[in-house]
């Protein structure tokens, strides 16, 4: 059995309580005590074009975009109910001896039947209702098809954005890999007793990258936690002349998107630590509150270098920042002659 979906349940509620609401006014209404299944009847033939028209024809329309054939058959349809209604409007009117319109339905609208024709009253008695029924629910129809499509395109759009975000997720972990593998490498060379522990935090940050990253925001200390590892790897093979330091102030427990800030220190020491920079360096601060972080680090740079400032890591976080925080962030990176500044800043 089909289950219906959320739109298409309220649209179908929607239809009933129209009906029902004509229906339960034609019968309080009935002044003269007809019968109600007369009314009933008559009042229920009004809806049947219009139902045509909403679940037959306006569909195959959106499909086929042939308006011409579409009107021909709304005329033909209209002009088939016009008959079929206005014979049975005049069986009324001859069974309970009327010709008050208003007797048998609320969408009591007529129109004056021209002088020639007047014997065919009934006819034009019936179509104003008719072509009110069916204005109606084709308004309703078009502002549903509408709404839906407005709702298609932004669920497209949403997933595009979650595909989006996943490939520059997928991004991230390679390229700290690659820079943590860099370091690994330059202990090994030197048989460094400290090899075991760069595998350990090494692991913690793998582990991270794993579990951590699937979720939509992390608490920031998990953040914290993460950077301090991999500066401490990357403090190993630093020269001697290299300063680091990182603040960090967190005033309330705040989340965010997972690997948002590692980026920005990675590119700090890709670019701010050279043993040919006299006191090169690489100063980071973290401050947080409930409704905001702000990130800044700044590192010393070499204007001679051949090396891309930015590269993947900063590309990727600039991508991320407009579909996690579209409008909520603010990302300034300056370049100075022998400075390199990023400043990030979030509302939360």
């Amino acid at each position: 059995m089909k289950i219906l979906k959320g739109d298409q349940f309220l649209r179908l509620l929607l239809n009933i309580v129209f009906i029902v609401l004509i229906l339960f006014v034609s019968a309080n209404n009935n002044h003269k005590n007809y019968p109600l299944s007369y009314i009933f009847l008559y009042n229920i033939l009004l809806f049947v074009p219009a139902y045509i028209n909403n679940l037959w024809l306006l569909p195959k329309l959106n499909r086929d975009k042939n308006i011409r054939r579409y009107l021909t058959i709304v005329i033909i349809l209209f002009l088939f109910s016009v008959i079929i209604l206005g014979q049975y409007l005049k069986y009324l009117y001859d069974h309970f001896n009327t010709s008050e319109l208003v007797d048998f339905t609320p969408i009591a609208a007529t129109a004056l039947a021209p002088e020639k024709v007047e014997k065919y009253q009934y006819y034009f008695d019936v179509f104003p209702g008719i072509v009110i029924v069916m204005l109606i629910l084709a308004i309703g129809y078009s502002i549903q098809t509408f709404l839906l499509r407005i709702k298609k395109e932004e669920e497209a759009k949403t997933q595009q954005n979650i595909a989006e975000l996943s490939l520059l997720k997928s991004q991230i972990s390679p390229h700290y890999l690659f820079n943590v593998l860099n370091s690994l490498y330059a202990l090994a060379l030197k048989k460094s007793e400290e090899t075991p522990d760069v595998i350990l935090k090494m692991s913690d940050i793998l582990r991270y990258s794993l579990y951590e990253t699937q979720e939509k925001e992390i608490a920031i200390s998990h953040e914290i936690h993460i950077l301090n590892m991999y500066m401490d790897i990357e403090k190993l093979r630093m020269p001697e002349n290299a300063s680091i330091s990182f603040q960090h102030s967190v005033k309330d427990p705040v989340k965010i998107a997972p690997m948002l800030l590692l980026p920005l220190i990675e590119n700090a020491f890709k670019h701010g630590i050279d043993s040919t920079v006299e006191a090169s360096y690489i100063r980071a601060a973290l401050t947080c509150s409930h409704n905001s972080l702000i990130f800044v680090c700044e590192n010393s740079f070499k204007e001679l270098q051949k090396k891309e400032i930015g590269g993947i890591g900063i590309e990727n976080i600039r991508k991320r920042l407009e579909l996690l925080y579209p409008g909520n962030h603010r990302l300034e990176i300056k370049k100075y002659k022998d400075v390199f500044n990023v400043i990030l800043e979030i509302k939360l």
